[in-house]
């Protein structure tokens, strides 16, 4: 147990929670480990647990996600402009209705309603679960605990009575002329000190103004603080130095992955994945710095090869930049296919330093000529068309390949039969088209 002087569980006992949840230890083993009661630990990982919906696919009926699915009597116009006025909400195929219903609450797997709380590893039913999965992330809840513990402390601790009682008394000595720190002076009854009536007035809590305030009237106003950015990603163990550390052969086979942007402020990119032994260089269409949408994407790709062990072949070692799209390493290093088991790993490389992954950067060279920076909007692109751009970018014969073309040179790396689920064709070195009017409706003229 923990020394009692700690009020908070700290980063430490949540990975200890999270790894004894991985290795399926019980409640008591993992609370002796985090130091902890058994207690605490359900508490945490039933409060702070990652709760994920499903893919939608098309033509589901989302209604069975609703707890209130067999009871609900709702008919039409549950959501804003819905035209279907005879048809039950529960029988509705044409819309997402789930989204607008004030009614709706997220139906759970009954086996997440109890110890451990969250998806058992592996899943008998994962393959064709609807229920959402349910996980926890040591560093996810640690950051849920924090923005819980920031909000918890913000505001005003007054009561109304209390506040009622300052207004009556720093109101109207203000308006004779009495700055704060008078008050304060005069009236220690108060409670406060001079900065918080400061705080308490330019919050709008005060019945005061700034002009009756000739001091503050006058000063001119502090900088504010510049926001914090996204909050900080440990990758111990994952960084450019680890990836150093790795034996020739397996740097060697690295997968070097990175983000082709469009027109700025586009909602989509496109994620490359340039297998730099084979001179392969995969496209996928994503949403815009998504880590969610990045984890999808590459769970596509493990799906299309058929096996987590063909996709480890191909993609264990990743070697990424520090955009936010890769933060979620979890999800990209475990298998969606077999839950629990680790596909590949995953490598950051130093920040502002894109030359550790150069190959990939220069390979979009050719991309850029079927979608010129500047003049693409990847919104208009489809999965099918970047796929297409996939295909003629990897069949141009390369000089650095002896003539061969990338696609050609990829052996049984990647069966045939995985491009083919993945929609990339195969093309004769005549038919390769590496000029925007491959994409005429994406590409501003």
């Amino acid at each position: 147990m923990r020394d009692g002087k700690r009020k908070h569980m700290d980063k430490d006992s949540r990975v200890a929670i999270e790894e004894g949840l991985y290795n399926g230890d019980s409640c008591r083993a993992i609370a002796r480990a985090a130091g902890v009661s058994p207690s605490t630990v359900t508490r945490e990982v039933r409060g702070n647990r990652t709760v994920r919906e499903r893919p939608r696919r098309d033509g589901a009926k989302l209604a069975v996600r609703c707890v209130r699915y067999r009871s609900c009597e709702r008919v039409g116009r549950a959501c804003e402009g819905c035209g279907t006025s005879y048809v039950r909400c529960r029988d509705c195929r044409t819309r997402s209705c789930i989204d607008s219903c004030p009614d709706f609450e997220l139906r759970m797997c009954p086996v997440t309603e109890a110890w451990p709380y969250v998806c058992p590893r592996p899943c008998p039913k994962s393959s064709h679960c609807t229920f959402p999965r349910v996980r926890y992330r040591a560093e996810e809840a640690q950051s849920s605990y924090e923005g819980r513990l920031a909000s918890s402390r913000s505001g005003v601790d007054l009561t109304g009575e209390q506040l009622a009682a300052i207004n009556g008394v720093v109101a109207p000595l203000v308006r004779q002329g009495h700055s704060f720190e008078a008050i304060c002076a005069a009236h220690p009854e108060l409670g406060v000190c001079v900065r918080t009536l400061y705080n308490y007035q330019a919050a709008g809590i005060l019945e005061t103004s700034d002009v009756e305030l000739p001091r503050k009237a006058r000063v001119r106003p502090r900088r504010r603080r510049k926001e914090r950015g996204r909050p900080r990603v440990d990758r111990s163990g994952r960084e450019y130095a680890d990836f150093a550390a790795l034996p020739a052969d397996v740097r060697a086979r690295a997968v070097q992955g990175d983000s082709v942007e469009g027109r700025q402020g586009g909602r989509h990119d496109i994620l490359s994945l340039h297998l730099v032994a084979r001179k392969f260089q995969l496209y996928l269409r994503k949403r815009h710095a998504d880590a969610a949408a990045t984890v999808r994407a590459i769970d596509c790709v493990e799906r299309a090869m058929g096996s987590r062990e063909r996709f480890e072949a191909a993609f264990g070692v990743m070697l990424l930049d520090r955009g936010v799209e890769f933060d979620d390493f979890d999800g990209i290093e475990l298998s969606c296919l077999e839950p629990g088991r680790r596909r590949c790993r995953v490598f950051y490389c130093d920040p502002q330093d894109s030359n550790q992954k150069s190959q990939c950067e220069r390979n979009h060279e050719q991309l850029r000529r079927i979608l010129p920076k500047g003049r693409t909007d990847v919104d208009l692109l489809s999965d099918a068309d970047v796929a297409v751009c996939c295909g003629h970018v990897n069949s141009y014969p390369l000089a650095s390949l002896g003539g061969i073309s990338p696609i050609d040179n990829l052996g049984a790396l990647v069966p045939p039969a995985a491009l083919l689920r993945l929609g990339v064709p195969r093309l004769a070195s005549a038919d390769v088209v590496l000029r925007p009017s491959l994409m005429p409706h994406a590409v501003k003229q």
